[in-house]
Parts: C-alpha cells; structure tokens; sequence
C-alpha cells in the first residue's frame, strides 16, 4: 500500500515539476517524459537498495538553472554533480548553510510559480481554468498533493459534463480516419476532445509518420477544451519541425469561452444561435 502510494505521489510529483519547468523555459522546450519517469525509477530502484530515500525531479534546481542562463543538458549533470560532491565531502559545510535561506529559496521559487499575473493569465484563458486552479492549489495546501490533483481533475470532469461533453468519451474519443493519397490523412473527431482523451488522440495523429500532411475535423465535438487546444499548437510546431504539417478544421461552428487564442470552445448549434 504505502509502496504503492510513494510511487504514485513521486510520478505524479516530478511529472508536474516537469511540466511547470516547461512553462518556465524561455525555449519552450519539452521535457521527454517516459526517459524523465524511467532515470526516477532506476535511480530510486539503486538508492532504495543501499538503504537511501526516493527521489524526485527537483523543481527548485531546475529553476536556478534557467534563471542562470543554463541551455543544455550539461547543467543538470554538473548541478548534480556539484551537489554529491558537497555531500560526500563536504557535509560540514552543507549543515552551515542557514534553513532560513533554503526556506527563502523555496518560497522564491513557490511564488514564481503561483504569483498574481499567474492567477490573472489563468482568468484570461477562462474563468473556469481559474475556479481549477485555486481548486487544486488550496486542496493540496489543506491536505497534500495527490488529493489536490484528484479534486482539480474532478471539478475540471464536472464543468466539462455541464458544458455537453458526452460521458463515453471521457477517456477515449470517437476518432474515424480517412486516407487520400494526394492530399493525406483527414481525421474526423466526434463527442469531445478534452484533457482526458488527449493521449488517445494524439497518439491517433502520430502514428501517421509517413504522411505530410494531416487534417485534423473537430466539427462534429461538442466540447474543446483548453489542454487540447494548447496541445495542437505543440503539435503542429512538431509537426512543424519534422517536416509535416498538421491542419485543424471544423471550429467555425465552436464558441471560444473567452479571448484567449487557446481557450476551449463548445460547439453552438443553429437553435441556440438564434436565441
């Protein structure tokens, strides 16, 4: 039980780290995941073995680097390196350095990430990505990590149902593929394209490696949520980068809940446009 508890708790924990560093890279670059996940378990596998405590990625390293101009991998290597040096040889040295000072620096850290503009970008994505994210933020300041994420997901899944999103594809969405020689693949999507589904879909637009181009037709959704969205923007810089490129259609028919070019967007049928 509690094994299983401290794996999950961890995963879940370095993922977020990952994906809030992400947002923090002035690159935009992305954090490859599986290698991220599999480096934590090897490593807690090895120190777990010589009686050591897990581990997880470390946000707050991870900042100091980019706030110091770091670009590459390098930096991780040498930061840590830096770090085990200090600790095998000179842990004296470590114990002198004030708790107030790594106290600071995680408030500094802490505050980066949930400053005021934060709270204001959010309310211009949408003001219910605001009613999620205090959500999740004072679930887990009042009681821990895990419950905070499952209740963010549980106020996300019921605004998602009041906006129409259709149950059956809570997890896995309604996806037909039509091949054309010339012009590639067209991928038509029907029910809702939502944070919940995503991977399924996403995996569905990679798989078409050989194709150039890919159109992707969210006309017959009901529901586009925000994560979706922001997520084919990645894509099709992606798509982008290898060569390919990735077409998403069918939205003229969709209202955007707010100004945000990344907001969600819930389809509008003929009789409610005219009243």
């Amino acid at each position: 039980k509690f094994l299983a508890m401290f794996a999950i708790v961890g995963s879940l924990e370095s993922l977020l780290s990952a994906e809030a560093i992400d947002m923090l890279d002035p690159w935009r670059r992305k954090t490859n995941f599986n290698r991220d996940l599999l480096g934590i378990g090897v490593a807690n596998t090895l120190a777990a073995s010589l009686g050591g405590l897990p581990m997880i990625s470390e946000i707050v390293r991870s900042s100091a680097n980019i706030n110091n101009g770091a670009r590459t991998r390098g930096a991780n290597f040498f930061h840590a390196a830096f770090i085990l040096g200090f600790a095998v040889f000179l842990p004296n040295l470590i114990h002198q350095i004030p708790l107030a000072a790594l106290g600071a620096m995680l408030v500094f850290t802490g505050y980066r990430l949930a400053s005021p503009k934060e709270f204001v970008s959010m309310y211009r994505v949408g003001p219910e990505q605001l009613v999620i994210f205090l959500t999740t933020m004072i679930v887990t300041l009042s009681t821990d990590l895990l419950v905070g994420i499952l209740a963010g997901i549980a106020v996300k899944y019921v605004i998602h149902l009041m906006r129409g999103m259709p149950i059956r594809t809570t997890l896995r969405p309604d996806v037909r593929v039509e091949e054309h020689p010339e012009e590639g693949h067209l991928v038509a999507v029907s029910g809702s394209a939502v944070f919940s589904n995503w991977i399924g879909l996403r995996s569905r637009l990679e798989q078409y490696t050989a194709s150039e181009r890919i159109v992707l037709d969210l006309s017959d959704t009901r529901l586009v949520d925000h994560t979706v969205m922001e997520k084919l923007s990645e894509l099709k810089r992606q798509f982008a980068d290898s060569g390919r490129r990735l077409e998403v259609v069918g939205l003229h028919n969709h209202k955007p809940l707010s100004r945000h070019p990344n907001a969600a967007r819930r389809r509008v049928d003929s009789a409610e446009s005219l009243s």
